[in-house]
């Protein structure tokens, strides 16, 4: 019997990973109807799994490998990095989604499909004739369609702030200074009008909510966004 698959989407910097970490402390506590009795797992892509660690790697790596690189090579990159997506989606599939759904419990992921479709989509634009079929169709053998998404809608110049921000707050780190390829203003607006594409192909399947907003407010919406999805998508357990 198949539970509630939930995911959270967004560009960088639309905050739907610091609300996913509010909500799921504010649904441990919460005790009323439509969240009591149910059992909810919060989850994210990329994961903590090998191939999540591989991609975050990556990332970083290229960040201070693109200059210099030939046509070939980024290429080479770019499809390398769409592969690990799709094989850490599909270990996250079998190891984690599809038990958890299985047993009857909601499962809120922070990213799933839809985010290799805009992100890749943007970044394989002109590597591959329409990017961003290609990798639905991709990942059709290898997905469950989720119940709902809640798209966290933000301006990219807003994002990449929000972003540079967080670089501020982790300088002592040793994370790259410079931003990283998905938090590029430029980029992030590919990607924020592949997300707008994918939301009129299943507009039933989406709610967005915008993100611009103190981080307390936007909570409160997802809560009540919630809530009215759980009341009206009827677990099959």
């Amino acid at each position: 019997m198949r539970g509630i698959l939930i995911t959270f989407e967004g560009i960088d910097g639309s905050g739907k990973s610091t609300i996913a970490a509010e909500l799921a402390q504010r649904i441990a506590e919460e005790e009323r109807p439509p969240f009591a009795g149910r059992r909810f797992l919060f989850t994210a892509e990329p994961t903590d799994g090998d191939e999540g660690r591989m991609i975050r790697e990556k990332l970083k790596r290229e960040s201070r490998m693109a200059e210099g690189q030939g046509s070939g090579a980024r290429e080479a990159e770019q499809l390398e990095e769409l592969f690990l997506f799709m094989a850490d989606h599909a270990r996250h599939l079998a190891e984690t989604v599809i038990p958890a759904l299985e047993r009857g419990m909601v499962v809120i992921s922070d990213r799933y499909s839809d985010s290799r479709v805009a992100y890749q989509g943007a970044t394989l634009r002109g590597v591959i004739p329409r990017p961003m079929e290609w990798v639905k169709e991709l990942h059709r053998p290898w997905c469950i369609v989720p119940d709902k998404t809640i798209l966290f809608s933000i301006d990219p110049s807003l994002a990449v702030k929000r972003c540079q921000s967080r670089q501020e707050e982790c300088a002592s780190s040793q994370m790259p200074k410079g931003p990283e390829k998905f938090e590029r203003e430029e980029f992030l607006r590919e990607v924020a009008r592949n997300f707008e594409l994918i939301v009129k192909e299943e507009p039933e399947r989406f709610v967005a909510i915008d993100a611009t907003r103190g981080k307390a407010e936007i909570l409160e919406e997802t809560m009540t966004a919630l809530a009215e999805l759980l009341s009206e998508t009827k677990s099959k357990v």
